[in-house]
């Protein structure tokens, strides 16, 4: 009885089978792979099995009950590849220069999601890796591919957030207990704040600031507003690079300001960016600045890198669909 039954079930981490998107899929990947190409990217072909203790040795916090593992042959752990960054930034290193470089890879990555949340375990994904690309320089020819590819996505309305680890580390510095930010933060709790700062011995400047952060969001205008108030020197800076950063971007009308926003990985290091399709309620695609990364290579180079995250954006494609009706 239950071998019947499989044969009608698969596991629940799976995406199942894609039919109908995939001229949809194909034709997004085209067109992200005519825009890499414009800018010299090179399109690299990643392994899909990697050492856990690969990942372990790189991420600080790394928790491998969210990886799928296996024991190989050669009696190591071995887990389905969890990220494209980091493999690439092995290859770089492999390859004994300190020459610009620039990536590009298609494919999947699993990670173990919890139940209910809405989440694949199994997500396809496209993505870039600029590397040894110097600070400002660097975001900003990352950005102007990302800003070319958002028309060829088939979506409407989209918002391009900017965000910095550099403001998020700092104010951790300053105020202890990171995870507790991070979880007042993504819920842009002010109740939750509120008590955090009531819970803390800090300087009047700096509660007012903690106060407000949660609901930072918004355009240069909001960001001018919070540089001509700030004194803390690392905060201070953080916010003049996300400034400048906008100022020298080609495309503006779609950018705004999330001061709030917290590292999705744990190696960013400055400009963070998400991009949001009203039909999704996650990004599509996201990004940031790296520069420390390569450290754990004894290397000191700096990148910056972005992945499209295609399940998410085929998903706003069908809503967008539905909507226009």
């Amino acid at each position: 009885m239950l071998v019947d039954e499989l044969k009608f079930l698969i596991p629940e981490e799976s995406n199942g089978v894609i039919t109908e998107d995939v001229s949809k899929l194909r034709r997004i990947e085209s067109n992200l792979r005519e825009i890499f190409s414009k800018y010299n990217v090179a399109e690299t072909l990643i392994s899909s099995f990697e050492y856990v203790d690969f990942y372990k040795s790189i991420y600080e916090d790394f928790d491998e009950d969210k990886v799928f593992k296996y024991i190989g042959r050669d009696g190591k752990v071995i887990a389905l590849r969890w990220d494209f960054t980091i493999p690439l930034a092995r290859h770089y290193f492999s390859q004994n220069t300190n020459k610009e470089a620039r990536y590009s890879y298609f494919g999947k990555v699993y990670r173990k999601e919890k139940k209910y949340t809405g989440r694949n375990s199994e997500s396809y994904q496209a993505g870039i890796e600029l590397i040894n690309k110097t600070g400002i320089e660097g975001n900003i020819e990352c950005l102007n591919i990302l800003q070319e590819s958002l028309p060829m996505l088939g979506l409407k309305n989209l918002k391009v957030e900017f965000g910095s680890a550099k403001l998020f580390y700092r104010i951790s510095e300053l105020v202890g207990n990171k995870q507790k930010l991070i979880e007042i933060l993504s819920k842009k709790n002010i109740s939750e704040m509120e008590k955090f700062i009531g819970s803390k011995n800090l300087d009047e400047k700096l509660s007012k600031f903690l106060f407000k952060l949660p609901r930072l969001c918004g355009n240069i205008d909001m960001l001018n507003n919070i540089i001509d108030s700030v004194e803390d020197e690392i905060i201070l800076k953080s916010l003049k690079e996300l400034r400048t950063t906008y100022e020298k971007t080609k495309a503006k009308d779609n950018v705004i300001f999330d001061l709030s926003m917290c590292p999705s990985m744990e190696y960013y290091t400055c400009l963070m960016f998400k991009v949001y399709s009203p039909n999704s309620p996650e990004p599509i695609i996201s990004g940031g600045r790296y520069d420390s990364l390569y450290k754990n290579f004894e290397k000191n180079i700096p990148a910056i890198g972005m992945g499209y995250y295609l399940n998410n954006i085929l998903k706003a494609i069908e809503k967008e669909g539905e909507n226009n009706d």
